[in-house]
């Protein structure tokens, strides 16, 4: 469970002359092996909190707890999945995948099996020897997400991971992580501008406010696991996506007046 209160993150410039309040008194709940997507503005804090959630960076107030513990740093109970892939070029599919395990001084027989497991469990059977700048960008960031779920975590902290998707591939990734959640819950945090893919994927959609970042409100999203057949064609998905758009949109306006 993540469990964050009154969290507050001021980014300073070099010499201390210039201050931005990226988060302002954050509340925020995300229970065990609950999905729940953090959608906003652009700028709104959506990616700092995240990062403070898997002890990147520090905060300036407010406490951040982990199972009831506060947080210290990084640990092997969290995984970040990155937009940009941050795969090892150098080094070959099951290597990227394993790396994780290499860290934890996991034998390299049992950190190699696992690797191919995972490889064929996000649909790279074959490709174990591959390097990443063979591969298609959906193919990288399913090594990503195997990377990830190699060290076993409790808590995936997703950053817009299909952001510099195609369309087509975006979609197949939003299955294949439903289908994944749905096989071996996580609690997943997701960070999306995309209403409809918070909407697909979500059990909570977490709506944020322009910089300073706020939580606005929670989303319960009323589609249940697994996902029924042909839930996004109710007119509840559709009236949800465009109440999520409008309350955006009016954000946005504000902002730019202001």
């Amino acid at each position: 469970m993540i469990e964050i209160t009154k969290c507050t993150k001021v980014y300073s410039s070099a010499d201390g002359s210039n201050e931005v309040k990226a988060l302002d008194n954050i509340d925020l709940t995300v229970r065990d092996k609950e999905f729940v997507a953090l959608l906003g503005p652009s700028g709104c804090g959506k990616t700092t909190l995240m990062k403070i959630i898997a002890g990147l960076i520090p905060w300036n107030s407010g406490d951040v707890k982990i199972n009831g513990q506060a947080l210290q740093g990084p640990g092997p109970d969290r995984a970040v999945v990155f937009q940009d892939f941050a795969l090892m070029p150098w080094a070959d599919i099951k290597t990227n995948v394993a790396f994780g395990l290499e860290l934890q001084g996991v034998a390299r027989e049992e950190r190699e099996q696992k690797a191919r497991e995972l490889i064929k469990a996000v649909g790279l059977d074959g490709f174990e020897d591959s390097y990443p700048k063979h591969l298609s960008g959906g193919m990288q960031q399913r090594v990503g997400l195997a990377r990830a779920l190699a060290v076993n975590p409790e808590t995936l902290l997703m950053d817009e991971p299909f952001g510099a998707l195609d369309a087509q591939t975006r979609r197949l990734m939003q299955e294949d992580l439903l289908q994944l959640h749905e096989r071996e819950p996580k609690t997943v945090l997701f960070v999306t501008h995309g209403m409809d893919e918070a909407l697909r994927l979500a059990d909570r959609i977490v709506l944020m406010t322009a910089r300073p970042g706020r939580i606005k409100e929670t989303i319960d999203v009323p589609f249940g696991r697994p996902r029924p057949e042909g839930f996004e064609r109710d007119d509840v998905f559709s009236d949800l996506s465009d109440y999520l758009w409008n309350t955006l949109k009016a954000m946005q306006v504000r902002e730019e007046q202001d």
